[in-house]
């Protein structure tokens, strides 16, 4: 489990059950492991007074790693999803220079795991989403901690947006849909953004209501997503699975990288807001074929994160590069801070397995009498038994 994402002054990165933060210049500011509430022994007491006789330990459950998580700077309050359906909440702390974090109130129990949050600052709310609902969390009122279902979708959730006003939520998903909700008024559909021929990997809100999704289908699409119009496209090199972006020229042109899902290579594209159609692909990043990307992230100044496994050894990495506006290509920053901090911190840290997206695709049937036989079949067997 692992995650990474860039705030306006942090750097977070999280691996199974350790979060640090590092500042823009790759400074480490502070790192929490997550608490782990164990549940009482289970058996009865005879069976716990047994166990004690013969020396034999009741066996204990796994240490709950980091799914994911979502900062809000203006509360400075820091949500964690584990992979155990729980969410916990930390409030951060900056005392003479120094940050520290403190745990804000109990565990937030959830049905499912939560795979995707962003909070809804002048609400005061975080909205999350775990495979196919959504949910709405009053984490800063320790009264009011029960989730509230708020929509829902037919297929898997797979990104999650607000709007810069707070009065949509906008959501895609493994069935080519945008979705966009009145909120707080989610039963309120306002529109879907239809077009994608696979699945919405991703999708993030840009200025003057636009909003930039990537999809399997090896395209980046702007929307006019008040009104379900899409404005813009452009064509990648190979079908996507994540997006972050930044603004190079304020409201007028955004940068955008785009993880591919080819394992080490990173689409980069410069989409123009005021004529998307004249929006260009740069020249793809590629990094060592010994690597898996895992994350990426880009910051403010259009410095891009990535955080990388070693395929061999399954150790945790972080590379950095900084954007050249005139070359229109990323170049690396083998000396930044962050990639020496980043291995002092996470030095043992590895990565048992990368996220499968092979799975979002739709497996076709070409010859549908063959699919109709071996269904036949296997109904046959079943009945014969």
């Amino acid at each position: 489990m692992y995650d990474l994402k860039i705030y306006s002054s942090h750097i977070v990165t999280a691996i199974k059950d350790k979060i640090v933060f590092f500042s823009c210049d790759g400074d480490v500011l502070h790192e929490l492991t997550i608490q782990q509430k164990l549940p009482p022994p289970e058996g009865t007491a005879e069976e716990q007074t047994g166990n004690k006789q013969t020396g034999k330990q009741p066996a204990q459950p796994s240490p709950a790693h980091v799914v994911t998580f979502e900062l809000c700077p203006s509360a400075n309050v820091l949500v964690v999803s584990l992979n155990n359906k729980t969410l916990q909440c930390y409030k951060l702390h900056q005392d003479d220079g120094k940050l520290s974090s403190s745990l804000l109130g109990d565990s937030i129990p959830t049905t499912r795991t939560i795979v995707c949050m962003r909070f809804v600052p002048k609400q005061n709310v975080l909205i999350g989403s775990d495979k196919s609902d959504c949910f709405e969390f009053h984490v800063l009122n320790q009264q009011e901690h029960k989730p509230k279902w708020i929509l829902g979708h037919m297929s898997q959730i797979l990104g999650l947006a607000v709007s810069d006003d707070e009065r949509f939520i906008i959501t895609c998903d493994r069935d080519e849909k945008i979705k966009v909700s009145s909120y707080p008024d989610c039963h309120n559909i306002q529109c879907f953004c239809l077009g994608h021929l696979e699945y919405v990997g991703g999708i993030e809100v840009i200025p003057t209501q636009k909003l930039l999704s990537v999809s399997g289908d090896r395209t980046l699409r702007v929307w006019d997503f008040s009104e379900g119009k899409e404005i813009g496209q452009l064509s990648l090199t190979d079908p996507a699975v994540g997006l972050s972006v930044q603004c190079v020229k304020e409201g007028s042109e955004m940068l955008c990288v785009v993880k591919s899902s080819v394992q080490n290579k990173i689409d980069v594209a410069l989409v123009r807001c005021d004529e998307p159609n004249a929006s260009v692909l740069y020249d793809p990043l590629t990094v060592d074929d010994s690597l898996i990307v895992l994350s990426v992230a880009l910051s403010s100044s259009l410095q891009l994160v990535l955080l990388v496994m070693e395929k061999e050894s399954k150790r945790a990495r972080m590379l950095a590069y900084d954007f050249s506006v005139e070359k229109r290509q990323f170049t690396p920053r083998g000396d930044h801070p962050l990639i020496k901090n980043f291995d002092a911190q996470f030095n043992e840290a590895t990565i048992e397995q990368a996220r499968d997206y092979s799975t979002l695709f739709k497996h076709s049937i070409d010859n549908l009498s063959e699919y109709f036989e071996r269904k036949k079949q296997k109904i046959e067997s079943k009945k014969s038994k």
